[in-house]
């Protein structure tokens, strides 16, 4: 029995820590499946390279590589990527974070960044404008936000001339900019022109807008 206590004691101290990071990345796998659903080869590249695991069985943000430098879901090259990612707005040792600036580096060059890419994966393509299947509204950070930028973009209703959300420059941000491409665009369709997005939708991007884009779509 002295010979087992000591493997007792530790079974017992690591267990809540197990089930913390359980707890935490309870879920991720969906978050991913959600993010990915028309770039399936991203979903597999966060199996290999996290197990759909952003957080380490102490809770802290898993890590991989020499030195930790990798982390993560999608195991990003922090001292590499970690600035320019802040940069657009996207903290990657949050899941929110790490999910968003995977699918910038996956729109800008393809699965290239990951060591686990699958052998046969293609390379990256935008998402087409009819893949504009959810509401979307001022403040939301997710991967459609670029596919209406795209959209609106294409068909002359240019969120910015230059910079961040310009022709080839779009972004997953949903900013003042893109409202006011929306804001112009549901005038021109006759679908709102005034009001806000909480009581007209003037703004949002809800089914009749998404309708209507869906019949310039493509």
């Amino acid at each position: 029995m002295k010979r087992l206590l000591p493997a007792i004691v530790l079974v017992s101290l690591a267990a809540p820590l197990l089930a913390h990071a359980a707890d935490l990345n309870a879920g991720l796998e969906a978050r991913v499946r959600e993010a990915f659903a028309d770039a399936p080869e991203m979903i597999s590249i966060s199996k290999c390279e996290s197990g759909y695991r952003q957080f380490a069985p102490d809770g802290s943000v898993l890590r991989g590589g020499p030195g930790g430098r990798y982390v993560g879901l999608f195991q990003i090259d922090q001292p590499l990527h970690a600035a320019w990612a802040a940069s657009l707005g996207f903290d990657i040792l949050t899941v929110e974070g790490n999910i968003g600036y995977a699918r910038h580096l996956y729109d800008a060059k393809g699965t290239k960044p990951w060591g686990c890419a699958p052998a046969a994966a293609a390379p990256a393509a935008a998402a087409p404008a009819s893949a504009v299947t959810r509401d979307l509204r001022l403040g939301m950070v997710d991967a459609q936000v670029m596919a209406l930028q795209r959209l609106l973009n294409a068909k002359g209703f240019t969120i910015a001339a230059s910079g961040p959300g310009s022709p080839g420059s779009e972004t997953m941000r949903f900013g003042a900019l893109t409202l006011d491409a929306v804001r112009r665009f549901q005038c021109a369709k006759g679908i709102v022109c005034e009001g806000d997005p909480m009581t007209t939708g003037y703004g949002r991007v809800g089914p009749r807008t998404r309708a209507a884009l869906s019949l310039i779509g493509g």
